[in-house]
């Protein structure tokens, strides 16, 4: 039978790939997308998943030395997401035309999914868990990834609802329709 220690130490392994995942993901879209602002928004999620990964680390190689929760490992730092991105992104909307962004809104949909599993995921270990530092943990990050949700669904409407003509609904990358 699986301890909880052993149990907490694989979802943190489990959650720190999740999180490598989605940074290459988003740093392979940054590189791909047409508008600077998508970019830059996807260079801010690869940057939080560092930070992701890196706390991951740290609380992996503490708890295996030790099991015990402490402040200093729980604490989480949140990265305030950058509220003048619909801003930016108006001047250049009108001026693109509605193709160019087909990519760009793909990779917006697929940016979504991922962050509502990382949402999921991160929620049902703050619920599993029966340390109150390791459920602040893991509430708070799970509350990060529902910004970073957040920030992905309003852009990506705000694209939408800017585009002349705009064509539909894209589907995610890598599930276009046939």
């Amino acid at each position: 039978m699986v301890t909880e220690q052993e149990y907490l130490l694989q979802a943190l392994k489990d959650a720190e790939q999740m999180e490598l995942d989605g940074r290459q993901f988003y740093l392979e879209a940054a590189s791909k997308v047409k508008s600077a602002t998508v970019r830059q928004a996807l260079e801010f999620l690869a940057e939080s998943e560092k930070y992701h990964i890196d706390k991951f680390n740290q609380i992996y190689l503490s708890l295996q030395n030790d099991p015990l929760w402490t402040e200093s490992i729980a604490a989480f730092e949140s990265r305030p997401c950058n509220p003048n991105v619909f801003a930016k992104a108006i001047k250049v909307i009108h001026a693109q035309d509605p193709g160019d962004y087909h990519y760009d809104l793909q990779a917006l949909k697929s940016c979504l999914l991922m962050e509502q599993k990382a949402v999921d995921c991160y929620t049902h270990l703050a619920k599993e868990s029966s340390d109150p530092l390791s459920k602040r943990f893991f509430m708070s990050i799970a509350a990060e990834e529902q910004e970073h949700y957040n920030l992905i669904f309003n852009l990506k409407k705000f694209i939408e609802s800017n585009l002349p003509d705009y064509p539909g609904e894209s589907p995610p990358l890598g599930k276009e329709e046939s």
